[in-house]
């Protein structure tokens, strides 16, 4: 596992939106522009990974789109 501190700039913005994110265990949506994809994670470290994953498929024609990730339901 990398550092919060060794994370780049990129990787800073999505840990930040999945961290704000954040409720409890449970199914997340994050979603950006018109993309949109839900994830399920028990911790937050789980969801930056399968979320930062994702979005690096997508990063090179939305970089500078706002990213939200929010907690859909809690289990």
């Amino acid at each position: 596992m990398v550092k919060i501190r060794d994370l780049n700039q990129r990787q800073r913005r999505i840990y930040s939106a999945c961290l704000n994110g954040w409720y409890l265990s449970g199914r997340y949506t994050a979603s950006f522009d018109n993309h949109r994809r839900s994830f399920r994670a028990d911790s937050p470290s789980i969801l930056f990974r399968d979320v930062e994953a994702w979005y690096d498929s997508h990063r090179e024609n939305h970089p500078e789109a706002h990213l939200l990730v929010k907690c859909e339901q809690a289990l």
